[in-house]
């Protein structure tokens, strides 16, 4: 659900305005309405010295070691950011050096260790010295005893040979010449060994000082972001009277309320509340039970509704888990997950890392109750199972591709319900009548439907073609609640068109549930085909089975999870939200003085 919010509007004598910003930022639960985008150098600075120690933190936390421990440093977190930047420069340009070095060693090893200097003695009498590279195919021995030529190597694939002569001999046209660089080989890796113990000596240091650069940066950064928050606020009321009244205008929870009120009273502030309008852009604040908070941060991947639209995190959460649950589709698979996000929710003392892991133990449920009414544990087949084969409510393809459009008929007509209810407590109960007769007509399409395809559907079979006429008569009457009969009739013919095509378009993307299912299980099918072959091989024949099997299941269930979470998201942001009317975006609700990043 949406946490109700109310309006405040605080009046305030302009040198009174910086002392109460203050008090406000330390109370922490008001949303500062910002009218204005604000640009001083101030801004400017902070923001540019967040994303330098946002940049390096991440950078530190690529490298830094589990077991690393803080020290304490003298340093001011300023200059320890200028030594990380400089180290972190030095690095680059160091690795750059490395690999330049690497290609020349590689180029000059063939030639193996000699002195530039004879080369240059034997020029100064006369006899000069031509080096070159040439494929091996192309290399003609017949060279050999045309000049004086001599072969020094052969390397992938390559000969390396060089040949004396005078000035007035001519090149060998076919071979390229070698260039030397201005140091030999043994400079090169002379140089190659100063430039590793550079970069260990930047590692060491890294790795002695991240920890601690890491938590005064993390403290650095929370205090940027505060001085920020401030000087934005700072510049976001309205000045009146002459510029000696200052008005800011905010938002809060109205379960937080009695805290600002007390607040208030005690600074003898003027204040004004009010409800929310349609008009205002007011913010955003999810709360839910324990079950669809693990969902909010699903939910925000796409946008937050508006303030006076439908939290559909509630309704979506329970199909997102079940699609979850049908991709993925095997006991052995659900398990390993829920051990897996057990394992890490305990080890773990983050509240966000925890939850995650609490959603990811939600949809190994799904999972392992999914690969019970598809019968799969590990891929194989329980259907064969003389205990449990009974027991298996799905055993064929066809039941698994009609389940997951059943699966996608269900979630769009609870959509149209919830958008129906939604527009009747928004607009008024006969604004929500076109979509309830929308609702019956889908229903009783899908009833009739049903049983010319050889269903079942029981009594509902005799009501159905009431069903469509009534909700036939509710689209063509109440679609435009107010309007002349006529339009209504020619604005339902529109919307019907709309709603056949859409549901049809609709349905068909569910049918991705039933492939992504069907594919994981023939992976690992062939998993466990191939792992039986390999536990035929003579004593090693059960460890490297055993090798196999693990390694091709965490693969499998690896892609699973990442189609299993994808593809739901799909489905959910696309065919539920629009049948379910979602609107948005609404702004996050975003207290001041609790705010923990600036974007």
């Amino acid at each position: 659900m949406i946490t109700p919010m109310r309006k405040y509007t605080f009046v305030l004598y302009h040198e009174d305005y910086e002392a109460f910003l203050n008090k406000l930022q330390k109370l922490g639960v008001v949303h500062v309405i910002r009218n204005k985008v604000v640009k001083t150098e101030t801004l400017s600075q902070s923001l540019e010295s967040i994303g330098r120690y946002t940049e390096t933190s991440k950078y530190i936390n690529k490298m830094l070691a589990k077991d690393a421990v803080a020290n304490t440093s003298p340093l001011l977190p300023l200059m320890m950011l200028n030594q990380f930047d400089r180290a972190r420069e030095s690095k680059e340009s160091l690795i750059r050096q490395r690999e330049t070095l690497k290609r020349q060693i590689t180029d000059l090893k063939p030639w193996g260790y000699f002195d530039p200097a004879v080369v240059e003695g034997l020029k100064q009498n006369g006899i000069y010295t031509s080096f070159y590279t040439i494929s091996k195919n192309h290399f003609k021995q017949e060279w050999i005893e045309r000049y004086a030529l001599q072969v020094i190597a052969e390397a992938q694939a390559l000969i390396y040979f060089v040949k004396l002569g005078t000035t007035d001999q001519k090149e060998i046209m076919d071979a390229d010449v070698f260039t030397f660089p201005a140091q030999g080989l043994l400079q090169l890796e002379k140089a190659l060994s100063k430039v590793e113990e550079e970069l260990q000596a930047i590692e060491n240091f890294f790795l002695e000082n991240g920890k601690t650069a890491l938590e005064m940066f993390t403290k650095e950064i929370h205090q940027l972001t505060h001085a920020y928050e401030y000087e934005d606020a700072l510049h976001q009321s309205d000045a009146e009277a002459e510029e000696h009244i200052n008005v800011l205008g905010g938002w809060i929870p109205v379960d937080a309320e009695a805290s600002l009120k007390d607040f208030l009273n005690q600074e003898n502030i003027i204040h004004f509340s009010a409800n929310p309008t349609a008009e205002d852009n007011t913010p955003v604040q999810l709360k839910n039970g324990w079950f669809a908070r693990l969902f909010e941060p699903i939910a925000k991947l796409f946008m937050l509704p508006g303030y006076n639209d439908l939290d559909l995190t509630p309704y979506f959460a329970p199909f997102f888990m079940l699609f979850f649950g049908f991709c993925n589709a095997d006991i052995g698979y659900g398990l390993v997950l829920v051990i897996f996000a057990l394992l890490m929710r305990r080890k773990s003392k983050d509240a966000t890392i925890k939850g995650f892991m609490s959603l990811i133990a939600l949809f190994g449920i799904s999972t392992m109750i999914m690969g019970w009414v598809m019968g799969s544990l590990f891929a194989y087949d329980m259907k064969t199972w003389s205990r449990v084969g009974n027991t298996i409510l799905i055993r064929n393809t066809e039941q698994i591709f009609n389940f997951a459009l059943i699966l996608g008929v269900i979630q769009i007509l609870f959509g149209i319900l919830v958008n129906a209810a939604k527009q009747m407590r928004q607009s008024g109960f006969r604004y929500g009548i076109s979509t309830i007769g929308t609702f019956l007509f889908l229903l009783g399409a899908v009833v009739m439907g049903s049983k010319v395809m050889g269903a079942n559907p029981g009594t509902l079979a005799v009501y159905a073609k009431y069903m469509v006429y009534a909700g036939l008569g509710m689209v063509f009457l109440f679609n435009s609640p107010g309007k002349n009969v006529l339009i209504n009739i020619a604005s339902g013919i529109w919307i019907m068109y709309n709603v056949v095509t859409g549901f049809f378009g609709d349905l068909l993307s569910y049918i991705r549930l039933f492939a992504l299912g069907v594919s994981s299980a023939i992976l690992g099918l062939v998993v466990n085909a191939m792992a039986a072959q390999f536990s035929s091989i003579p004593i090693l024949g059960p460890v490297l089975f055993l090798v196999f099997m693990i390694f091709g299941h965490s693969l499998n269930l690896a892609l699973g999870a990442l189609s299993g979470f994808v593809h739901p998201l799909r489905l959910t942001f696309v065919e539920f939200y629009k049948n379910a009317g979602f609107t948005g975006p609404g702004p996050e609700y975003k207290p001041f003085g609790r705010t923990n990043t600036v974007k």
